[in-house]
């Protein structure tokens, strides 16, 4: 190794760069990468191809491309990569802008691509064959010559027959249907090409010239092939070669993937783990592993604390291609689309949130258990273990609205309803609020992550199950109840705004004025009244009021002497509901003086005007 090289990188020698390689660090400062990309080049060609690629694999999207051109030996790097992970950098990058790694993959890196890009499922996408076959022959036409030179013949002559029409000259005019109006020539004076897809044209007629002239065996049988392949026939050969590659790759077919949603406990963990001759067609364990989806596990998390602690450095290159393939089985049970990268990073979050809960309940929290267990645990059976525990949630949840019906809709706060329904959701999401002033909503949805959002999740039931309780008992509600309530009121005008806050604002409300507990609609003169009572005087008169706490530990103190079998976190509940219904009472009306254009709140159910008709019958 040259003198420059050792200033540059500040080591003794080549065998403390392949050591820190291996241990999953970079030989020079990621920054460098940017800021001194000529001192990174000089590090990069001085090692092999195989560690210049575990250079790449420790970088993500456009990082990676870079640090792919800046070396000597750029192709042969890419193809020392994991299919998987070129196909991962280019969705990251996006096709357009990695058309440079485009145009030195190798044939079977871009056969992964088109298989993942043209087919959904079963369905053969010919739109999307089209777009990558142009996308190529900007990346390198030859990419395009190699790939019709080596691909299965049956597949070659699909992705023409959805492009082309071909017809012999010396056929009569009306046995050219359905091309009235089409683009159409011919290279040969024998087969006319009519064009279905005009786009194509630019690019079909450089590569029929070339077959033409280079490869004109090839060139007549597609054209017979085009002819006289039945279509569906062809389609269906097509998918069976595809299904072959796939399963080679890690992606089952749906039957198989919907196994991976099997239930199983976390203390029923079973030892057991794959050798790196399982994955990618028995690769030998010299063969590098895709790294992209444990490069975005957090360290914070236990399973990112769990991999830190990983003492067997050859486990991880399993468990990359282990956790691979499962997000494939994945996205296929999920009906995903393979080629869409929102469906992707949303399956790889959901993966590796299932995995990380599966495994901190399988360790119970201790961190040197769950390292043990990483090193001698399928994947699969962590995620299962995790989705488990996930749908345990979700049946609970739904359980209550079953036992309960819409009357746990009722008696749930507004802003709370959304997150019950995410809850009982194929896939149980939890709902993070958003702090930024310009989101356009402040609650966005994502998978279960870690164990603590299982927490959150069971003790938001625990107070729904007391909300419940609490309007049953305390309120004397029921779902008729509710029902009957709505049709003697004339405010909320929609029943749907009537929730556990304007319920209990409304008894509390009848309290202050009757000394009863009721929810009884009052009158918009009683609302009135209450409003010149509940709040604490203010010196000054644009001040927002405040509820007047004597009342509201009155109220407290009925509400405790109601039929519940109060316990302390029954009352904790209490406060806090207390606590958001008051809230919500002096941001709706603390600043409002009488009259009240109550149309503009959703505090009380309110009768009324005399004279005026209910807008619901009661039943």
């Amino acid at each position: 190794m040259g003198k420059e090289l050792l200033q540059a990188v500040g080591m003794a020698d080549k065998k403390n760069i392949i050591s820190d390689l291996k241990a999953g660090r970079l030989p020079f400062p990621m920054a460098w990468l940017s800021d001194h990309p000529g001192k990174v080049e000089t590090i990069l060609n001085s090692l092999s191809v195989v560690d210049q690629a575990r250079c790449v694999l420790q970088m993500r999207g456009k990082q990676q491309q870079d640090l792919i051109l800046l070396s000597s030996q750029a192709p042969a790097v890419v193809r020392a990569l994991p299919v998987e992970e070129v196909y991962q950098m280019v969705k990251e990058i996006g096709e357009e802008n990695a058309l440079p790694v485009l145009s030195i993959i190798s044939t079977s890196q871009l056969q992964y691509i088109f298989d993942v890009e043209w087919w959904e499922g079963h369905k053969f996408l010919p739109k999307s064959a089209m777009a990558w076959l142009d996308l190529m022959d900007q990346a390198n036409d030859q990419q395009i010559l190699a790939w019709f030179g080596t691909e299965d013949f049956d597949q070659k002559v699909m992705v023409l027959q959805s492009l082309i029409k071909v017809f012999i000259n010396e056929d009569s005019p009306e046995d050219h249907e359905g091309v009235e109006g089409l683009l159409h020539f011919s290279l040969d004076g024998v087969h006319e090409i009519f064009l279905k897809v005009p786009e194509a044209e630019p690019i079909l007629k450089k590569l029929f010239k070339v077959l033409f002239s280079e490869y004109q065996k090839l060139y007549f049988a597609l054209m017979e092939g085009v002819i006289s392949y039945m279509v569906t026939p062809t389609v269906e050969t097509s998918y069976r070669w595809l299904l072959s590659r796939n399963e080679e790759k890690g992606i089952p077919s749906f039957e198989e993937a919907q196994g991976v949603y099997s239930l199983l406990d976390p203390e029923d963990l079973k030892l057991g783990i794959p050798s790196l001759n399982d994955f990618s067609g028995g690769k030998s364990s010299q063969a590098l592993a895709p790294s992209y989806l444990l490069a975005d596990v957090d360290p914070a998390t236990f399973l990112g604390q769990c991999l830190a602690m990983l003492k067997n450095p050859g486990r991880f290159d399993t468990l990359c291609w282990e956790i691979v393939y499962l997000a494939n089985k994945v996205m296929v049970a999920d009906r995903r689309h393979l080629a869409n990268l929102e469906h992707r990073r949303e399956t790889m979050g959901k993966v590796l949130g299932y995995i990380n809960i599966g495994l901190e309940l399988g360790a119970s929290g201790d961190i040197a258990k769950g390292e043990k267990i990483l090193s001698q645990t399928y994947m699969q059976s962590m995620f299962q273990a995790g989705y488990s525990a996930v749908m345990r949630l979700k049946w609970e949840a739904e359980a209550i609205i079953r036992e309960n019906g819409l009357f746990v809709e009722n008696v749930v706060p507004f802003g709370q309803r959304d997150h019950l329904a995410a809850l009982v959701a194929r896939f149980p999401q939890i709902g993070v609020v958003s702090l930024e002033e310009d989101a356009e909503t402040n609650v966005s949805w994502r998978n279960l992550q870690a164990l603590q959002d299982m927490v959150i999740l069971e003790n938001f039931l625990f107070q729904v199950k007391f909300y419940v309780r609490f309007a049953k008992q305390c309120l004397d509600l029921s779902e008729r109840a509710i029902t009957s309530l709505g049709a003697q009121a004339a405010h909320p005008e929609n029943t749907e705004d009537i929730d556990l806050t304007v319920l209990l604002l409304t008894a509390f409300a009848q309290y202050v004025l009757f000394k009863k507990v009721s929810c009884e609609p009052l009158t918009e003169e009683a609302a009135e009244s209450f409003i010149k009572i509940v709040f604490m005087a203010s010196i000054y008169a644009d001040e927002p009021k405040v509820v007047q706490p004597d009342l509201l530990q009155a109220f407290r103190g009925v509400l405790l002497q109601t039929s519940l079998a109060w316990t302390a976190e029954d009352e904790e509940l209490l406060d806090q509901l207390l606590k958001e219904c008051m809230h919500h009472l002096e941001s709706q009306l603390g600043e409002v003086r009488p009259p009240v254009e109550w149309k503009f709140t959703r505090v009380f159910l309110l009768k009324p005007p005399a004279g005026a008709k209910l807008h619901l019958d009661a039943e």
